[in-house]
């Protein structure tokens, strides 16, 4: 069963539950019965018997012991949130996979509009959790912080980055919507640059990236922080899209500068070895950045 066909047989009740266990952990790493019971508002016996539905349904993960404990594992989080859009009205089924990334499952979707949508899952933290949180700012110095939250968390900064970059006009995914890891795009057809052995017009398709870092930069003020060939794609049009944004960075940040150049460096790097474009991302850096800016770094 598909995961919008199971949220269409599931009960309000169970959908409680799982509420229940998110509640939960934001402050334990495996929930206790008792605050359970205390968050959904039911007696012992009721979330006796919720929990063995949804458990039975592979949705949580029971911790056995003196005292059960449970969590929400990712199939129980993405429930969560494909209901949550679908009673928006935003999603109304979901398709085939469309890309397995380090940190994120893209899907295609339906809206109820039947407009073509991407769906991207945020799965921090999938190949070491640990590196993740020491990585990412909104994580560090916290005692717990579950992959929920830093799932949410990171798709939440994606959202507002894309809401940013499409006021501007920034060649980007465009923002549908967003609940709790889940993004909603409108599907852009295309590949990414990674996956073309060549391409006819190398310099214009340079051109066009550091237009839009430039573009970035200088109207929504943000800095990619992770730019290569994996996160820019060739659009069937022969545009250019950038996507990928949760790490994204202000330009306030105190390293704006060297993640500015640092993106800019592997663009080069790329270019050169993969299509022999010659280009200088010193002189990239001094054409993006204010005349004031590059005389103090």
């Amino acid at each position: 069963m598909d995961h919008f066909t199971l949220v269409a047989n599931m009960e309000k009740e169970e959908f409680r539950i799982l509420n229940a266990i998110e509640i939960g952990m934001r402050k334990f790493k495996t929930v206790p019965f008792t605050n359970i019971a205390f968050y959904a508002r039911y007696d012992p016996e009721e979330v006796q018997h919720w929990l063995d539905k949804v458990h039975k349904r592979d949705i949580i993960i029971r911790e056995s012991g003196k005292r059960q404990r449970y969590v929400l594992n990712s199939k129980g989080y993405d429930l969560l949130a494909l209901r949550a859009l679908a009673e928006r009205d935003v999603v109304a089924s979901i398709g085939n996979m469309m890309g397995v990334g380090k940190e994120s499952d893209v899907y295609q979707a339906l809206a109820t509009n039947e407009a073509r949508l991407a769906l991207k899952f945020h799965r921090i933290g999938r190949t070491s959790f640990r590196a993740i949180k020491q990585k990412r700012d909104y994580a560090r110095g916290k005692h717990h912080v579950s992959w929920l939250y830093m799932c949410r968390l990171s798709a939440t900064r994606e959202a507002e980055n894309l809401a940013t970059l499409n006021d501007i006009g920034a060649p980007v995914p465009v923002l549908v919507d967003q609940n709790r890891h889940v993004v909603v795009m409108e599907l852009f057809q295309g590949q990414e640059l990674h996956d073309f052995t060549r391409v006819d017009d190398p310099a214009d398709i340079f051109d066009k990236i550091v237009a839009a870092v430039s573009l970035a930069f200088r109207k929504a003020g943000l800095i990619h922080c992770d730019l290569c060939e994996f996160n820019i794609v060739l659009t069937v049009d022969g545009d250019v899209l950038i996507i990928d944004w949760p790490q994204a960075v202000s330009i306030d940040h105190p390293n704006a500068h060297g993640f500015l150049q640092r993106d800019l460096e592997n663009v080069c790097v790329y270019f050169e070895k993969k299509h022999g474009l010659v280009r200088d991302p010193a002189e990239l850096m001094q054409e993006i950045l204010p005349r004031e800016s590059t005389t103090t770094d």
